[in-house]
């Protein structure tokens, strides 16, 4: 699209000395010279993206609306869709029915129901392997394998009302989440659990 590199961004991020934008209808755009020049990248889907992050100089993920998370390996030029919210539902419940937890099942079909209804709203990782993804409702899965699979975490935040999570990152060693009416949460990597601050 000619209007591509003039539509709204929401997020950016540094891909070694490339810069990436992801943004609205699906654009991605990069600039390897500093901003004055920009390209469009090849994007599987026409959903408004609002998080990137790569925490390589090739490896990246964006998120955004209809529950999509899109990666790319060769610094944003190109991206593939990893999950929907299409999708989503069926991770959801098979992770929760393989757990046996009946309230976290019901919570599933709810999404499930819901189909791409949900967005999501950040991403971060931390190598090029293991990575998070937080959105809408208390949306949050995570990844060890670099986006070939999903695990949800709902059950691993102390967020009983179910708030929307807004942004996660890594800061001095911790990660945190923020999220509606003042909540954060960080990581107890003993518990695998996110507590409130």
């Amino acid at each position: 699209s000619e209007l591509a590199t003039k539509g709204l961004i929401n997020g950016l991020a540094q891909a070694g000395s490339r810069v990436v934008g992801v943004g609205q209808r699906g654009h991605v755009v990069y600039s390897d010279d500093q901003g004055r020049s920009w390209r469009q990248a090849k994007v599987p889907v026409s959903s408004d993206l609002v998080a990137v992050s790569f925490p390589t100089p090739q490896q990246g993920w964006a998120v955004g609306h209809d529950g999509v998370v899109l990666a790319t390996s060769d610094a944003g030029a190109s991206w593939t869709k990893q999950l929907d919210g299409r999708a989503l539902g069926e991770v959801m419940l098979a992770h929760y029915k393989a757990k046996g937890e009946a309230a976290w099942i019901a919570e599933a079909e709810r999404f499930a129901a819901q189909g791409a209804e949900n967005p999501f709203l950040d991403v971060w990782f931390a190598d090029d392997k293991t990575g998070f993804v937080v959105g809408a409702f208390n949306l949050i899965l995570r990844t060890t394998d670099g986006g070939k699979r999903w695990t949800p975490w709902l059950d691993r935040t102390d967020n009983p009302q179910a708030l929307h999570l807004y942004g996660i990152r890594g800061a001095a060693g911790d990660v945190y989440v923020v999220g509606e009416q003042g909540l954060v949460l960080r990581l107890d990597a003993a518990a695998g659990r996110f507590t409130r601050v």
